[in-house]
């Protein structure tokens, strides 16, 4: 007899080995040849069985193993519908002419397992309970483990398709982006959308907190600035519109940091910088910070934005990002900071976009020590060709 200690383990391995997405319908009938194989030898088992009440009846709806007799009306005149069994399972004894050990797989379809077992274990049916009782306490923690990495999977998979998979072609224009998450999805959100032959519109935005409720609003503010340049609004109203959106649908402690600009294939470049980390303009001048527009979005349904100005000369670099960038290492007793930033900027002023983010990801992966991101981490580059 497997000690009990030792079977939870093997069923953490199991059931691990079962994680690839499954509906959740399927998950119990994969189970079955799966503990017949795991546990076959230990207990032992002729056979695994799975019961269900499907269109009004306990039916046995997969079978693993050696030929048995089918104990659905049995089962139903002692647990009823073999859904809620009372708090009686786990369950061991004589049932159908056997030894019969059934737990319940709490999948919320009423799904019930019988292990069919070849001859009661030395010292009775009653030392059978304290080594199943590892199955009836692990599976309800994966399957809500489970259920949760769905969500998260789900969000991931929503987060990843809002930032656009490359920058489009823009004539004279080098540009690269990249977005790394802290947790399994994050707020942070980059675009870029091309509005005509001469004009790209350029975001990046950082919805407050971490995780799936950051990543949610992230995804309001993608649709509503990409609805708001499908009608050609301006950018000023464009921005008070979302703002207003943003208050509506979340508690005053929900707000966005956005920096919003259209740039024109002549280097003119207006834009909206809403309580964002100010993005980085160089040139032959030095480095230029772009502060213009008001405060974040969310919190004031009313804010009024203005709308800034700068020019991308030939030869210019021009950076957005998200705080994370600047504020990493903040942990560990120093931030990554502006001033590197610009260094990172100068350095690969005339380097290729795709590279210098690369190598921007890299530097701050090294400032931290190889530890994760405390926060979202988001950077554009944009570039304008000599």
């Amino acid at each position: 007899m497997l000690e009990p200690k030792l079977l939870y383990r093997r069923m953490e391995a199991l059931l691990d080995r079962l994680r690839t997405r499954t509906p959740t319908r399927r998950f119990a009938e994969r189970l079955v040849p799966a503990l017949l194989e795991e546990l076959g030898a230990w207990l032992p088992l002729t056979a695994v069985e799975l019961y269900r009440r499907e269109e009004g009846a306990l039916g046995r709806v997969r079978h693993s193993g050696g030929e048995t007799n089918d104990l659905a009306a049995e089962l139903s005149r002692r647990f009823g519908d073999g859904t809620d069994p009372g708090g009686d399972l786990p369950w061991a004894g004589e049932i159908g002419g056997g030894t019969v050990v059934l737990f319940a797989v709490p999948d919320g379809l009423g799904s019930l397992v019988a292990l069919r077992l070849a001859e009661p274990p030395e010292g009775g049916i009653a030392h059978l309970l304290p080594a199943v009782f590892p199955l009836h306490y692990a599976l309800p923690h994966h399957l809500q483990r489970r259920a949760l990495e769905d969500l998260l999977e789900q969000a991931r998979t929503i987060q990843s398709g809002l930032l656009p998979s490359a920058p489009p072609a823009f004539e004279g224009f080098d540009m690269a982006a990249r977005s790394v998450a802290a947790n399994t999805v994050g707020g942070d959100f980059y675009d870029f959308t091309s509005l005509d032959a001469d004009t790209i519109a350029l975001a990046v935005a950082d919805a407050s907190g971490h995780g799936l409720p950051a990543a949610l609003q992230a995804r309001d503010v993608a649709t509503g600035l990409r609805m708001g340049m499908e009608r050609d609004l301006k950018i000023q109203r464009l921005i008070e519109k979302l703002n207003r959106i943003i208050h509506r649908s979340g508690p005053a402690s929900h707000f966005v940091s956005l920096v919003f600009g259209e740039l024109e294939s002549n280097g003119n470049f207006s834009y909206i910088n809403a309580g964002h980390p100010a993005p980085v303009l160089l040139d032959d001048g030095g480095t230029r910070e772009l502060t213009v527009g008001g405060p974040l979005l969310g919190p004031y349904p009313e804010s009024a934005y203005k709308l800034g100005f700068a020019h991308v000369d030939r030869g210019a670099a021009l950076v957005l990002y998200s705080d994370g960038v600047i504020e990493h290492g903040t942990s560990r007793g120093e931030p990554f900071g502006s001033a590197r930033l610009a260094e990172w900027l100068r350095v690969w002023r005339e380097g290729p976009a795709e590279a210098a983010i690369g190598d921007l990801f890299q530097r701050l992966q090294a400032f931290g020590g190889g530890t994760a991101f405390e926060d979202d981490v988001t950077a554009v580059l944009v570039r304008r060709l000599r």
